[in-house]
C-alpha cells in the first residue's frame, strides 16, 4: 500500500484544543474533524467511505463483524460520537495522571482503525514520558495507516506499539491503566463489543478505566414512526436529553455492559439452536397501563463514556433506537424473554412466551 506521507503538516494540538472546547459552535468542531479526516486520507490514501462497496470488505469473525479500514475511517463523521469519546478519553487521562505514579500511563486502543481517531488528537497534549500507547486492530492496513500518521504528526517520541490481532483473542502479559474499545453498533448488534469487553477486561489494572464505562440497552413501549420523523429533522447536538418529547413506557433494562461486571454474563447453549450460545437477559410482561395496539417494542442504547460524558439516545448512530417488528404492536399481558445471541452477527433477541 502506498502511503502519502509527504502531505502538508497539520497542527494536531490546535485540533485537540478545538475538539475539547465545548463552548465552540458544533459545526465549527465538526469542520475541524473534517479537516483532520481530509489530512489523514491524504497521508494514508484511505478515504472514509460509508458505501456498500466499503462495508463489503469487512472481516467476519466468530464474535462479530470487524468493519474494514475505509468504513472505520468514516465513523469519524459521526461527529457527536467522536467528540464525546475524545472528551471522555481526555478526562480519563487527566484522572489517571493524578492517580498513577510517575511513569507512563499505559493505554490500549482496541479497534483503532486507520486514523486512531479517538486518541490521535490527544497525543499532542501529552508528554512522551507520560503515555505508552498500544494500538490493536485486526486489519494490517489500518495499523500501517496509523504508523504513517504518527510519522506525519511527528509523534515519534511517544511510545507507540502496534498489534495486528483479533481483540477478542489477543494475548499479552501486559495490563493497562486505560482501555478504549468502541467496536459496536446500535443495540450492540453486528460488531463484537460485548466479546471485546469480556476479553479485554481481564487486562485492566485494578484501578484502571475502561471506555466506555457502561453501555445500557433499555426496552420501551414507544411510537417508533414518531421518533424516527423527529430524529431525522434534528441536529444530534440539539436533541433533548432522554428524548423527553416522546411518549414512552419503560418495560425492561435488558443489559448494562460494564468491564467490572461483564464476567457475570454467563453464555449457555441456545435451546432453539438459532445461535451457538446465548446470554439470558431476563423477561418482562407488557403492563395493562399500555393501550393495546398503539405502541411498538423498541430498544434504546445509551453510553456512559466516562465521568460526566455521555451519549444519549439519538445523539449519534450508536444510540439510534431499534424496533422489534416481530413484536410490534404490543398487546397488554404479553410476556417476552430477552436474550443476547453470541454469533458472527451478535444481536439482541426477543422471544414471545406462551
Amino acid at each position: 500500500m502506498r502511503l502519502g506521507v509527504r502531505a502538508p503538516s497539520f497542527d494536531l494540538l490546535a485540533l485537540a484544543d478545538t475538539l475539547l472546547n465545548s463552548q465552540l459552535r458544533f459545526d465549527h468542531r465538526c469542520g475541524a474533524l473534517d479537516d483532520f479526516a481530509e489530512h489523514c486520507a491524504a497521508v494514508s490514501t484511505i478515504t472514509p467511505d460509508r458505501t456498500f462497496s466499503a462495508w463489503a470488505e469487512d472481516s467476519v469473525l466468530a464474535s462479530g463483524v470487524a468493519i474494514n479500514p475505509a468504513a472505520a475511517a468514516y465513523c469519524l463523521k459521526d461527529y457527536q460520537r467522536t467528540l464525546q469519546f475524545i472528551a471522555g478519553i481526555q478526562a480519563a487521562l487527566c484522572d489517571l495522571e493524578r492517580r498513577v505514579p510517575p511513569g507512563p500511563i499505559r493505554v490500549l486502543y482496541a479497534g483503532c482503525g486507520p486514523f486512531a481517531t479517538l486518541l490521535m488528537p490527544l497525543l499532542a497534549k501529552w508528554s512522551a514520558s507520560r503515555v505508552e500507547c498500544h494500538l490493536l486492530d485486526i486489519h494490517a492496513q489500518s495499523l500501517c495507516s496509523v504508523q504513517a500518521l504518527v510519522a506525519n504528526f511527528e509523534l515519534g517520541p511517544i511510545s507507540l506499539n502496534y498489534h495486528c490481532a483479533d481483540a477478542t483473542h489477543w494475548q499479552t502479559e501486559l495490563t493497562f491503566d486505560l482501555i478504549i474499545a468502541e467496536t459496536m453498533q446500535k443495540a450492540l448488534e453486528q460488531e463484537p463489543q460485548l466479546a471485546v469487553t469480556a476479553h479485554l477486561s481481564n487486562l485492566l489494572k485494578p484501578q484502571g478505566i475502561f471506555i466506555p464505562e457502561q453501555i445500557t440497552l433499555t426496552l420501551w413501549a414507544a411510537h417508533w414512526d414518531q421518533e424516527q420523523r423527529y430524529s431525522q429533522q434534528q441536529c444530534p447536538a440539539d436533541l433533548p436529553p432522554l428524548v423527553e418529547e416522546f411518549e414512552r413506557h419503560y418495560l425492561h433494562c435488558a443489559l448494562e455492559l460494564r468491564a467490572d461486571t461483564v464476567q457475570s454474563l454467563q453464555p449457555r447453549p441456545d435451546p432453539r439452536a438459532i445461535a451457538v450460545s446465548i446470554i439470558d437477559l431476563g423477561q418482562f410482561t407488557v403492563p395493562d397501563t399500555i393501550p393495546k395496539g398503539q405502541f411498538d417494542l423498541i430498544v434504546g442504547t445509551t453510553l456512559h463514556i466516562y465521568a460526566g460524558v455521555h451519549l444519549y439516545e439519538y445523539d449519534c448512530d450508536l444510540t439510534r433506537s431499534y424496533k422489534f417488528y416481530e413484536c410490534s404492536p404490543l398487546a397488554t399481558g404479553q410476556t417476552f424473554r430477552v436474550y443476547y445471541e453470541l454469533t458472527a452477527y451478535p444481536r439482541l433477541r426477543i422471544d414471545t412466551l406462551p
